[in-house]
């Protein structure tokens, strides 16, 4: 596969813009991509990515914390059980001290401590300084501590006071009621999103299998295609090269003909065959280009579509008419001969769609500035599309006709938007009324 680099200097050879040469790179990795048979080991692969992105979620952000949390707890459930158990209270400095005062220092929550005049006396884990004590700080703590209270209610508790007397010694006075403001833990938070989280992922994996399932069915679908596509190149390419040998000798056959008139017909059969034959090459060049990445260049998408209206014009049902109006456009990075082949497709479908009445096509175009796209309107006044199948006619096998593969339109979709980066949709329909097909590309500026 070319790298992204290799594609760019060759669309700067070309005169595409930086924009394009991206968008082409992208449409050219797509279609490789989906042209692969590993694509089921892309698909595995991106499973097993999301769930080891999971694991790794739930183990270090959940399930290591949870741990740590279980051992502090369990410390501190030794420690008051010996309290509870003991003869007398004894505060040792080491293990114990060192757990109590850990876990009110340094709590894994945020709190904030108040005292009964409003003052805030210690806060921990709440993003403001804890050792600023400045005005304009302990302001921001009091609005902390009123969030905090719409999480959980504030915990009022007694605070031993104390005044030194006289005598230099400790008189106890009645003890003040504080408030303990506090928060959810961020083990806590985490252990509420993750079920959003597990959902989240499982949605995910539901959603890159369901993509995977389809664009395996559609790789199937393009196998299909393009198995067939290149098996028709092959069987038309024995008989078109006979072809040729024979007019050769039928055109030395009548170079030698005494007759001008019976001559001058010979020869008007003969262009005539010989430009059937030059277009049945050229459908061969066609199907053998499915399958592969075609090369865009900066054209004019007034002339391909004016070649293929041109030559339509005269093996169309009688009483059904081309019209093209078109303004100026820009160029538009495009293969001629797939363009071509998409528009030979809407314009016999919009043929069909006037069973054998007289009709009218009308070909214009629009340019979008502000998407730097063309946009090419083809318009009939033939039966028209009920709403509801406006989207399954680009299906492939959808057909409204007794004969037909009903591969057309679908044809057309892949070379529009998996080849020119383009998109195509039906803008209005009305059964009896007729249908307008919008074929939209991107361009070039006319700096390019």
């Amino acid at each position: 596969m070319s790298t992204f680099n290799e594609e760019s200097e060759r669309g700067r050879k070309l005169g595409l813009t930086p924009e394009n040469r991206l968008r082409v790179w992208l449409g050219d990795f797509r279609i490789r991509i989906a042209s692969q048979r590993q694509f089921s080991a892309y698909f595995f692969l991106s499973a097993i990515i999301v769930i080891l992105l999971f694991l790794f979620y739930a183990q270090v952000w959940v399930v290591q914390p949870m741990r740590s949390e279980a051992n502090r707890m369990g410390t501190i459930y030794a420690f008051m059980h010996s309290v509870t158990t003991a003869d007398k209270i004894e505060i040792k400095p080491g293990f114990y001290q060192n757990t109590i005062f850990e876990t009110v220092i340094n709590p894994n929550f945020p709190v904030v401590i108040i005292d009964d005049e409003g003052l805030p006396r210690f806060w921990k884990a709440i993003g403001v300084d804890s050792e600023d004590y400045s005005d304009a700080n302990l302001e921001k703590v009091r609005l902390v501590a009123k969030e905090l209270n719409l999480e959980n209610e504030p915990i009022s508790f007694e605070s031993p006071k104390f005044e030194w007397g006289p005598d230099g010694q400790a008189v106890s006075k009645p003890p003040e009621i504080w408030t303990l403001h506090y928060g959810e833990s961020d083990l806590v938070k985490r252990l509420s999103w993750l079920p959003f989280v597990a959902l989240g992922v499982t949605a995910l994996f539901v959603s890159v299998g369901y993509i995977g399932f389809r664009q395996i069915k559609n790789n199937e679908q393009r196998s299909i295609w393009v198995g067939m596509a290149r098996e028709t190149a092959h069987q038309l390419g024995t008989p078109l090269s006979s072809l040729y040998g024979w007019m050769e000798l039928f055109n030395a056959e009548v170079d030698e003909v005494g007759d001008g008139a019976l001559k001058q017909k010979f020869q008007k059969i003969l262009k005539e065959m010989e430009q059937d034959t030059n277009r049945l090459n050229k459908i061969t060049s066609r199907f053998s280009l499915i399958g592969s990445t075609p090369e865009l260049r900066p054209q004019d998408v007034q002339v391909t579509i004016g070649e293929t209206a041109s030559y339509l014009r005269v093996r169309l049902p009688r009483g059904v008419e081309i019209v093209e109006a078109f303004g100026p456009l820009p160029v538009v990075p495009l293969n001629r001969e797939l363009l071509g082949w998409a528009f030979e497709n809407l314009f016999k479908n919009a043929a069909d769609a006037m069973e054998g009445q007289s009709g009218r096509i009308d070909v214009s175009s629009e340019i979008d500035e502000e998407n730097r796209r063309v946009d090419i309107l083809v318009r009939d006044n033939g039966k028209g599309i009920p709403v509801h199948l406006t989207k399954q006619v680009f299906l492939p096998g959808y057909s409204t006709k007794k004969r037909g593969w009903g591969l057309g339109l679908a044809f057309v979709k892949r070379i529009i938007e998996d080849y020119h980066q383009g998109r195509i949709y039906i803008k209005e329909s009305e059964p009896g009324e007729g249908t307008l097909f919008v074929v939209s590309l991107p361009y070039e500026t006319p700096s390019s």
